[in-house]
């Protein structure tokens, strides 16, 4: 006899429902589109995510990348935001570094620096694990 012999066979019976696309829009509210995490879309042509987004029926997109840096922020408002406003909501990000050199004063450039990423087009802040693992003190 072989294994395969012992093994339970499955009785249960259910109704199955094949569900081909969401029944409301669906919104992919943490993302990343660059590298290393997002498969390097920053470097492929947006039609390309548009086709794939549209596809999978995602309406709105959030990607997280642009609290790497504000150059990051700047280079993904260009290729995602400004082409298509409605599809792509883009965070950016406090730079943790600068707070030991900013000493007191780095809670009011930090606000001042997020002001200006919500004038370029940012729409929300992401807080990266640095901040309180690595970026700790007063």
């Amino acid at each position: 006899m072989e294994l395969q012999d012992f093994r339970p066979q499955p009785k249960l019976v259910t109704k199955v429902t094949e569900v081909l696309r969401p029944k409301f829009p669906a919104i992919d509210a943490h993302n990343h589109l660059g590298e290393p995490f997002g498969g390097g879309w920053d470097k492929r042509p947006l039609a390309e995510l548009l086709d794939q987004l549209d596809e999978a029926h995602v309406t709105a997109y959030v990607d997280l990348d642009g609290g790497w840096g504000e150059g990051i922020l700047q280079a993904h408002l260009d290729h995602f935001k400004h082409p298509a406003p409605d599809r792509f909501w883009i965070f950016g990000g406090v730079d943790w570094a600068q707070w030991s050199s900013r000493g007191e004063d780095f809670p009011e450039w930090a606000a001042g620096r997020l002001h200006e990423q919500a004038r370029w087009g940012a729409q929300g802040l992401k807080i990266w694990k640095p901040f309180g693992l690595h970026v700790r003190g007063s």
